[in-house]
This record gives C-alpha cells, structure tokens and sequence, in this order.
C-alpha cells in the first residue's frame, strides 16, 4: 500500500540571506535583489502600482542613506523574509521571479510594525515605546536593537532595565572607574542643588562648581610619573578660576597604599586648599562646605 507523502518545505539552492541575517549587507542584498524582481517588465508585480512603487522608493531612500546601521533597513528585510517563509510553507518552495509578496500600501506602517514585534512592545500592558523616540541617532538605535535581540530575544523592556540596573549598581559600587567617580560627584552635588560645569579643559580639573569656588579632580589610581600632572592641574585651576577649595577624589577601594601617596600631596602643603578624600566621604565633605559658605553670609 502506498501512501502518498506530503512535500516538504526544501531551501536547497535558497541564498542565505533570504532565510536568515548574519549582518547589515544580507539585508541590501535580499532587499536590492527583490527590487531587481519588481522592476523586471516581465515579472510578477505591476511595477507603476503604488504600493510596488512605495515600496521600490522606500529602499532607493534607504539605499541614498547607507544600509549599514539603518533600522528602516534591518525591519524591512525582517518583514520580507516573513513573507518568503510564508511562501515557503505554503507553496513548499519559492521563486521571487514567479511568486510574488503582496506589498501592501504603507510601507513605513509595516516597518513600524516590525519595530514594535521586534522589540516587544505595546504588548501585556506594557508601554509603546519606539526605539525611534528612544535613540534618534540611527547609529545607537541600531546597536540598541542588535544588543535588544541578542541578550533580550526582543523585550526591549528588558534591555532597559537592564542597563539602568547596570548604571545604577556601577554609581554605588565602591569601586569605580574615572567617568563613573565623576558621575558619582555629580549626583552627590546634584542631591545639594549645586551647579557644576565639566570642565574636561587641559591644566583645569574635571568639575567646577561655581557657588563654592571648588573645583573637583578625580583618580582612580596612584602613578608616581602623575604627581606632577596632578600637582600642575591644582595649581592652574587655583590660578585661573581663583578656586576657594580644591579636592581630589579617589574611589573606596583603592588601597591604603596609593591612597596615602595621593594624600601626601595635601600633606605637604604644596596646595593649601587642597583636599584629598575618597569618595565615600564626598558628601559630608560638600555638606561642611555648604554649611561655611551659608555662615560667611
């Protein structure tokens, strides 16, 4: 008796771009090859309808941009091999030159639609949040949607939390790079309603803060070679922005070692509105400035 086998769905002879992306030139050559297709006069699509002519422009645009880091282009590629694996199941195999997708009349509709898919937005109760609005520097928005598909399968939410949670634990660690201790500053000034300006100007220390005439310098590391370096900073912030109080800030963790090598520096009164603290002492140190300030008034 014999029985008839359903045909399965076969990709033999199939680019590999049409069924997966490795980078950003699979999706330009899926795109460009299904508008070589379109614009053919003897293949399957009406090359004067709008919506094949929409979708024709929408890649010439892209193309005129770079598809290299284009979100437009990473969504539309996305949506058309959604189509082709739709033909795939359905007519067990596909030709682009004999079956034709159906384009509908909005094509950025349909790529928004795939941002929304893609990251998982809008869904469960969850906030509709783009990652147009998000990043609109289209660089950092197609990183931020690399990294949202391979750490987070697409919850952008995910992501988010994820790096808030990463900042955050970074600001209160005890230990901490160079940007992260200015960060650090910034917040504690920022709780006491103090202005600060970045400086980051050669022979000036990395913040200023006006109302207390302080300028705050940040190390993360004790390099004998850098004694004069740091010494040279002080001494020209003292004389070009006439500083009333200077400090130097280490993190928690450094060891005692490097750190008393830092603070021989206020020791041996070279500077003598210098203070050298670590981090975590930061706040009581602004807070007994403030509170001098407000008794000089």
């Amino acid at each position: 008796m014999s029985s008839t086998k359903r045909p399965k769905a076969s990709t033999i002879g199939t680019p590999i771009y049409h069924r997966k992306r490795r980078n950003w030139q699979d999706d330009k050559d899926l795109l460009a090859e299904l508008v070589a297709v379109i614009k053919r006069l003897d293949g399957p699509y009406d090359y004067f309808s709008p919506n094949v002519k929409g979708f024709v422009d929408k890649v010439e645009f892209i193309e005129k941009h770079g598809f290299e880091e284009n979100p437009d282009a990473y969504f539309l590629a996305m949506w058309v091999r959604e189509k082709l694996s739709e033909l795939l199941i359905t007519q067990g195999s596909y030709n682009l030159q004999v079956h034709p997708i159906n384009i509908p009349h909005d094509i950025n509709a349909v790529i928004k639609l795939e941002e929304k898919k893609a990251t998982k937005s809008g869904k469960d109760g969850q906030p509709n949040i783009s990652l147009a609005h998000l990043f609109p520097n289209p660089k950092l928005r197609s990183f931020a949607l690399e990294r949202v598909q391979m750490l987070h399968k697409g919850d952008l939410i995910a992501y988010l939390s994820s790096l808030v949670a990463r900042e955050r634990e970074s600001l209160l660690s005890s230990s901490a790079s160079i940007m992260d201790l200015i960060h650090i500053c910034e917040h504690k000034l920022n709780l006491r309603k103090l202005t600060v300006r970045k400086r980051y100007t050669v022979g000036e220390t990395d913040l200023w803060v006006p109302s207390l005439n302080l300028g705050v310098e940040v190390r993360d590391s004790w390099n004998p070679n850098e004694e004069i370096e740091i010494i040279r900073v002080l001494s020209d912030t003292n004389f070009r922005l006439r500083a009333a109080n200077l400090c130097l800030v280490s993190p928690d963790d450094l060891s005692d070692e490097a750190f008393l090598k830092l603070r021989e520096i206020e020791k041996r009164g070279v500077i003598g509105n210098l203070s050298v603290i670590r981090i975590g002492d930061f706040g009581n140190y602004l807070d007994e400035l403030v509170t001098n300030a407000n008794s000089e008034e």
